[in-house]
Formats: structure tokens, sequence, C-alpha cells
């Protein structure tokens, strides 16, 4: 029986005819294309990733969230470091191919959008910005119907007899802040380390992302200045999101230890 071979397996022959700069004779527009396109697989795969572990918290199973979470963080941290190759790129570089590209943005990524949903945010493109294509506008509305990462931690941490109510109300976060502190205090048995765990993978995802828009603000800053982004935006855009966290309250926990 034939087995499969590696070009056909990964299709890398397809992969490989993906590439298709506008600009004849800009030479960094190859770079480019391949850091965004490579940018798109490791968001399919953090979405892979995370959307398992929403399934396992859900299923009251927080150990079989935590390699799924730690393979998200792991390629979080890829994101960053690819932005040192991206940073090859220079300015003047860069406005051979600019014009061309517009309105294409990053800030189009459903992809990414879909990252910030299941973090908790809504992930609308900003005002003034080119909107997402359709498909990415349906796959953000599905996506907005289903649990987030947060939700599904807290149906954990009740599966485990925390009073972790959903609701956006300050009474129930006072509620779930109050039995996030008690499992920070005490984490010693099996069950309560491994939901400790999860809480801590959780923030190490926040965190990497945060450290990618720092990052990434800083790259753009270099390449255009102040000027507006190829789809709306820019780095002023950019500099307002570098705050923004996903789970607000496992960092607001610290406060109450």
């Amino acid at each position: 029986m034939a087995g499969t071979d590696y070009s056909s397996y990964l299709r890398i022959d397809e992969l490989l005819n993906l590439q298709h700069p506008l600009t004849e004779g800009a030479h960094d527009e190859m770079l480019f294309v391949v850091i965004h396109q490579a940018y798109e697989l490791w968001f399919k795969l953090i979405l892979h990733e995370l959307d398992y572990a929403v399934t396992e918290l859900e299923a009251g199973r927080p150990q079989g969230a935590m390699a799924p979470l730690h393979r998200a963080v792991r390629v979080d941290e890829l994101l960053i470091a690819q932005l040192r190759v991206l940073e090859t790129l220079t300015p003047e570089g860069f406005l051979e191919f600019r014009d061309p590209l517009k309105p294409a943005s990053g800030l189009q990524s459903g992809q990414f959008r879909a990252i910030e949903v299941l973090g908790g945010f809504d992930g609308a493109t900003p005002a003034g910005t080119s909107p997402l294509s359709d498909h990415d506008q349906a796959e953000l509305r599905r996506r907005a119907g289903l649990p987030t990462l947060y939700s599904a931690l807290c149906a954990s941490l009740r599966g485990y007899g925390f009073d972790a109510p959903d609701g956006n109300s300050a009474e129930l976060r006072e509620r779930r802040l109050d039995a996030l502190a008690a499992l920070y205090r005490d984490h010693a048995t099996p069950e309560r380390a491994v939901l400790h765990r999860v809480c801590e993978l959780f923030l190490d995802h926040d965190e990497a992302i945060a450290r990618w828009r720092f990052h990434h603000t800083l790259m753009a800053a270099r390449e255009i200045g102040s000027r507006p982004g190829t789809g709306g935006g820019g780095v002023a855009y950019l500099d307002s999101t570098i705050a923004r966290r996903f789970f607000p309250e496992l960092w607001e926990v610290r406060n109450r230890l």
C-alpha cells in the first residue's frame, strides 16, 4: 500500500504558490506577504487550541485544558519573535509597495478578532477602518454566541464548588473575585492545583498578547510614523490597545491576596 509523501500531505506546492506580491521590483514585499501568511497559520492553531480548552473547561475537565493552553502560549511567544523578522523591513523598503496594499490591513484579520472574542472582547474592527469580510463577520457572529475562555473557566470553578457566577453586575464580580482569591490562597489539593494552573496559563496568554501588541505598536511607529495605516487605524489605534486585558479579574485578584 502506498504511503503518504511529505509534499502531498502538507500540500507544499499549493502552499508555495500562495505568495503573490503586487509591486514589481519591491524586494521586501515577499517578506511582508510570508510573515503575514505565517501569522494567519499561527492564529489558526491558537484558535484550534483555545477552542479545545474551552470545550474541556465547559465539561468540567480543567486538567484537559492545560496542554492546549500551554501550546497556545508557546505560539503567542512565536508571534512576538516573528516581529523581529518583520523589523528587518525598513521604512523606505515598505514604501516601495505600501500604496497598492490599500485598503488591506492587519486590522481585517478575522482570526485575530476571533482570538479577541474568545478573550471576551467584541471582535469588531475599529471605527474608520476597512470592514471585515462577510465570511469573517459571519464567523464572529457565530462565536459571539459561544462561551468565552473566562466563562468556561467560571463553569469549571463552579463544578469544583467555587462561587463563580456568570454576569456583569458588581455583586457577581465580587463573588467571582472572592472565589478566585480563595483558590489563590489555597491550591494544595490536586484539584485546586489544576484550577490554579489554568488561571495562570490564562494570564500567560493575556500577558503574551499584550507584549505582542506593545512590540507591534513600536514596530509600526518605526515603519510609518504617525500616519494612518493602509486600512485606517495606524499607530494611534495600536497604542490604544496596549492596555487591553482579556481577564481583568485574574489581574485584580492579586490585590485581594
